[in-house]
């Protein structure tokens, strides 16, 4: 058998008992990524301008729709870019990118990269409309998922005292599922129906990433990233460039037994984002008790998603 040394691919199946995954990790499964030795033609040299400085990025999350991946995702993908300045809407949350100072306010200090922790359908329709134009327009990445879920994660992620100070958490350890995920329903109904209605007025700007397909398998997660990376930036960016997301990013896919940067942000004071299944599984099993007007409404969104 003979090999061609121009292009060399290695194939290696990853597991999460990998103690660490270095920055030319493979990966894995059937939609597996390949580390490879790049063609000539891909080893150019990287662009001097950057696609932020042609456009401006959008990345948009809701309360409980997996907010801390997609963040974190997109972190490590304008990090490997080598992004310096981003901003948040409001000063919400924390920035997208590494060098920028804490609660940069995107009204006061815009930036070209821009995090908006309550994405909502008029922050797109005024950077369609009115900001970006009559310039080089925009692109952006939003996290949906499933609103039931949405509601019984919140109660469980609250439920253990986590974030006590948010407004969904008020009084939300004392009750049991039967009392907690009603209530809970009641107070995340506005942030759903915001959610929808940003994801309804996405296209063709925003790619709409769903939290079920993300965390479905290493190789979904794989995939997803390798999709988002096509949508955001195309032929833009090198191969080699390309692949340095993919190997940062998978430090956010938790079947492969990692924290990501959530763990490292918040040091002493982390709070774990991802719920314990036998929690979620009690109060999904609450939700019968939901008024039948209010899990109407719960069901009509889930359709408008595309979740029926």
């Amino acid at each position: 058998m003979r090999f061609s040394w121009s292009l060399v691919i290695f194939i290696a199946r990853c597991d999460a008992s990998w103690p660490q995954l270095p920055d030319t990790a493979l990966c894995d499964g059937t939609l597996g990524l390949f580390q490879r030795k790049l063609g000539r033609q891909e080893r150019r040299a990287v662009q001097t301008e950057k696609p932020w400085e042609k456009r401006v990025y959008l990345v948009g999350t809701c309360h409980k729709v997996g907010s801390q991946l997609l963040r974190n995702v997109m972190e490590w993908t304008f990090d490997a870019l080598g992004a310096k300045e981003s901003c948040q809407y409001g000063g919400m949350g924390v920035p997208i990118t590494f060098y920028t100072p804490e609660h940069t306010d995107c009204a006061e200090h815009p930036s070209s990269i821009r995090f908006d922790n309550h994405i909502d359908g008029d922050t797109i329709s005024e950077l369609r409309n009115l900001e970006t134009h009559n310039t080089g327009g925009f692109r952006g990445v939003m996290m949906i998922r499933d609103p039931v879920d949405m509601v019984i994660s919140a109660y469980s992620y609250h439920h253990r005292g986590a974030e006590p100070d948010s407004i969904y958490a008020q009084g939300m350890v004392e009750l049991t599922p039967a009392e907690g995920v009603p209530a809970m329903a009641s107070r995340m109904l506005d942030t759903v129906e915001v959610m929808v209605q940003a994801a309804k007025n996405a296209e063709p700007d925003v790619m709409l990433v769903s939290f079920e397909r993300m965390t479905k398998s290493s190789a979904s997660f794989n995939q997803t990233v390798q999709d988002m990376v096509e949508f955001l930036f195309t032929d833009e960016i090198s191969k080699l460039d390309q692949q340095k997301i993919l190997n940062r990013a998978v430090q956010e896919d938790l079947h492969r037994g990692y924290n990501g940067l959530s763990s490292i942000r918040f040091d002493d004071h982390w709070v774990n984002h991802t719920n314990d299944a036998e929690d979620m599984e009690l109060a999904k099993r609450a939700w019968h008790v939901v008024p039948a007007t209010l899990s109407a409404e719960y069901q009509r969104l889930r359709k408008e998603l595309g979740y029926a």
